[in-house]
């Protein structure tokens, strides 16, 4: 067209764009965005939009910006365009601010430019201005578009609104699969998982299929219950759909065995995969660990090397935390080695399971220094390095750590005072017991089991029988510790 001399027009323009795009052509598009200056056609809205959609398209935001910027009167659909490709690049924050802007300019959103808001505050975690998009999408009545509703259902799920994410799904107009998969995942989510379970049997019973993403969340839901039955019955169902080799699925399916220390199966269904990727790896390293096979999590720790996986912090963190509660020094001395070659900046989670880990095979001092050496402490941090004290039968340090705790504006929790029980339980400290002991009282932790049974052992150690009575009138739950302590109560022969 251009060799036979006839004039490019704002006609043509955009259709030349949308090709450059389709063709992943930069240096065509880079060409005719020269050509678009040159015609001063920048300002033209139809061809402006298209050339922000065709750099969009490549992933190029800030070009996109600029060209946008450069508009006169932006429409719907430019903003549309910016917004999307915002989404598209997971760049929330941008995708927030430039709706902020449209509105501002004073560009009323369709229904896709508010769908895909929605996805942002769903990533961000935002809450407030999920509930105001919400908000919004009713003054503008899209109550009947089922798409909106799903965001929305999906939104309040993952900012852990369980209440408003069940309202809106019980309360929209019309449902799709997506509706009822949505739901599905965000009460596997949030831990709901007999929830999830019994909203799947009623997404059958309404006539809708269980699809991968239904089986996925059931899957997640299984394994969060350790319910072996109902694990088997999703996992059957995948096999009969030749789903179970594949890698998402089949990942799912290893974590929900691992969870339920059926780690033959997961080993089974890992070893029958197609294809496995890293998360595939780290569920059946993380059934290992939490079942205490040491020798199986280490095997698939070099073997993950030997696939040119490269370990995360995750990883180590797993291997440490196994080696601490089976008191493998020797291997968590090597994991360690090992995490300072590969990993350049260890973060707090890692840092504190090393703590842990030397802390319970009884390197409290190694434990203490790196725990100076650290640049960010949490809460986790402290309770390792004192139960690693306390663990040591330290109580003079035990106690130093819990009062600088206090001074850093540590909050304690129960697992810090249950520390402090213990070593009050061993060492027979009745003072500082009774004040642990008013403490709980005082924020709630007093029906705890587990700091029930040590409260228990604390005052018949100490000689406080009357004291220890009053305790276990309170405990309600019945499990092997509960009648240890009993027993220590009452008597061999006490029947409870």
């Amino acid at each position: 067209m251009r060799r036979s001399g006839a004039p490019v027009s704002r006609f043509v323009l955009p259709s030349v764009l949308a090709a450059c795009a389709g063709l992943r052509d930069i240096r065509m598009l880079r060409a005719v965005h020269a050509l678009v200056i040159k015609r001063a056609l920048c300002q033209h809205v139809i061809v402006g939009t298209a050339l922000v959609d065709a750099y969009t398209d490549f992933g190029l935001m800030d070009d996109a910006r600029k060209v946008f910027d450069e508009i006169a009167d932006t429409n719907i659909v430019s903003w549309s365009v910016l917004i999307g490709g915002y989404v598209r690049s997971s760049r929330w924050e941008e995708a927030l601010d430039a709706f902020s802007a449209m509105q501002h300019a004073g560009v009323l959103p369709n229904d896709s430019v508010l769908v895909m808001t929605i996805q942002a505050c769903s990533a961000l975690g935002r809450l407030v201005h999920g509930k105001q998009l919400h908000a919004l999408a009713v003054v503008l009545g899209f109550e009947r578009n089922v798409t909106a509703w799903n965001c929305v259902i999906d939104m309040y799920g993952k900012c852990g609104d369980v209440d408003s994410c069940r309202m809106v799904f019980e309360t929209m107009i019309g449902r799709d699969q997506v509706s009822w998969n949505s739901i599905i995942s965000s009460y596997a989510r949030l831990g709901l998982c007999e929830e999830a379970l019994d909203m799947i049997v009623q997404m059958q019973e309404s006539g809708f299929i269980i699809d991968r993403f239904t089986l996925g969340s059931g899957v997640t839901a299984c394994a969060c219950l350790a319910d072996i039955d109902s694990s088997r019955a999703f996992h059957g169902y995948l096999v009969r759909r030749l789903l179970d080799t594949d890698v998402i699925q089949g990942s799912a399916l290893v974590d929900m065995y691992g969870k339920c220390s059926n780690t033959e199966s997961a080993r089974l269904v890992f070893d029958r995969m197609d294809e496995r990727n890293y998360v595939s790896w780290d569920a059946l390293l993380s059934g290992y660990v939490d079942d205490g096979q040491v020798d199986l999590a280490l095997e698939i720790f070099r073997k993950m090397g030997c696939a040119n996986l490269k370990y995360n912090q995750h990883t180590f963190a797993n291997l440490l935390k196994l080696c601490g509660s089976q008191r493998y020094k020797e291997y968590g001395r090597q994991i360690h080695a090992h995490a300072i070659k590969t990993i350049e900046k260890m973060n707090v989670v890692l840092e504190t399971e090393l703590i842990d880990m030397y802390a319970k095979c009884g390197c409290i001092e190694v434990a203490r220094l790196l725990f100076l050496q650290m640049n960010e402490r949490n809460l986790i941090s402290w309770n390792a390095l004192l139960s690693g004290y306390a663990g040591d039968g330290q109580p003079v340090a035990t106690i130093n750590i819990y009062r600088q705790m206090e001074l850093a504006c540590i909050r304690p929790d129960k697992y810090t005072l249950a520390g402090l029980l213990s070593l009050c339980r061993y060492q027979g400290l009745l003072h500082y017991g009774r004040q642990i002991h008013a403490h709980l009282i005082k924020i709630g932790s007093e029906m705890n089991v587990v700091i029930q049974t040590i409260l228990v052992h604390m005052y018949i150690k100490c000689g406080r029988q009357q004291d220890a009575e009053n305790v276990c009138a309170m405990i309600k739950e019945r499990n092997s510790y509960v009648l240890d302590a009993f027993s220590k109560v009452y008597g061999d022969g006490y029947l409870i």
